[in-house]
């Protein structure tokens, strides 16, 4: 039986791909961003040490309308240029060993219950940066499948979550071990034309507004704890004050995937929280206790 070793919320910035070090002075200035040596050390320190299969990544760039998409490829290839911003991320070759097995699961267990899913197995199906910007940090040598998973814009947060509960249904019914990645960031407002190019530090103070650093920190904090029944209880609020990226819907999938109000994974932060032209971005790495992975049932409730 498969199951969901590790959960991973994370950044995936483009300035994540600005290599030369006098470049990425040029464009942060002094308050460079901490994510470069710290999706390192996620992968070298936790993810490197863990044995599984597949990466299966949300991935907050991939808006879907009618139903969620997997990538069911049996190969992620090609060589990439962001249309967005692609001075950063541009003739980027990639090569992952897909996972059309997994994507077929999932769209299985989503029929029989009545969550509407796509396995695309379409060859030029486009693959978006999160994904690939992640997989260079945390998959170097390409030895774990990718399994890349869009988000539903017409989704309510109901749906994400049972979405979540298909996607952990579906793990157990195959062999797969699996690391879940929440791909995206926290508040996700930009600063404006005129202004964002003098805000581009990855200091907190350059978040577009006080109210969103202050709730991303609450939201922080609740990671931290392993209170994902007080992130689950505030997702609406957050999402209608803060427009957090992907409408949240990369951490609501990941909660539903990991048991709902009853996970209580605490989350090791890697790197600071930082800004990224005025939106929150932090890097979390979520694993059971050792009290939780020698109990049959990883996710319990909280004390």
């Amino acid at each position: 039986m498969g199951e969901i070793v590790a959960a991973v919320f994370t950044t995936h910035v483009p300035r994540l791909m600005i290599t030369d070090p006098q470049a990425r002075l040029a464009y942060m200035g002094k308050n460079v961003t901490t994510f470069y040596d710290a999706m390192e050390q996620i992968e070298s320190e936790r993810l490197g040490k863990l044995n599984f299969d597949t990466y299966a990544l949300i991935d907050t760039h991939w808006f879907s309308t009618l139903a969620y998409i997997l990538n069911a490829n049996e190969r992620l290839c090609g060589i990439y240029t962001s249309d967005e911003i692609p001075q950063m991320i541009h003739e980027l070759p990639y090569d992952y060993l897909g996972d059309a097995e997994l994507a077929r699961a999932v769209e299985a267990v989503a029929r029989e219950r009545g969550v509407r899913v796509t396995a695309a197995p379409y060859p030029h199906l486009p693959i978006h940066y999160p994904t690939l910007n992640v997989m260079h940090y945390f998959n170097p040598k390409g030895r774990r499948r990718v399994l890349s998973i869009s988000v539903c814009q017409t989704a309510s947060i109901e749906n994400d979550m049972a979405f979540g509960e298909v996607l952990a249904a579906a793990i157990r019914s195959t062999d797969r071990r699996v690391v879940l990645v929440a791909a995206g960031g926290l508040s996700h407002r930009f600063w404006d034309y005129d202004h964002v190019l003098e805000r581009a530090s990855a200091s907190a103070d350059d978040i577009s507004a006080p109210g969103n650093r202050i709730y991303d920190e609450r939201m922080m904090e609740w990671f931290r704890a392993g209170r994902h029944d007080c992130v689950l209880d505030a997702a609406a609020d957050y999402r209608a004050k803060c427009s957090p990226e992907g409408r949240f819907s990369h951490y609501l999938i990941m909660a539903g995937a990991m048991g709902g109000r009853e996970w209580n994974w605490r989350g090791e932060q890697f790197g600071r929280y930082e800004a990224a032209i005025g939106t929150g971005q932090a890097i979390f790495f979520f694993g059971p206790d050792k009290s939780d992975a020698e109990s049959p049932a990883a996710v319990g409730g909280l004390p």
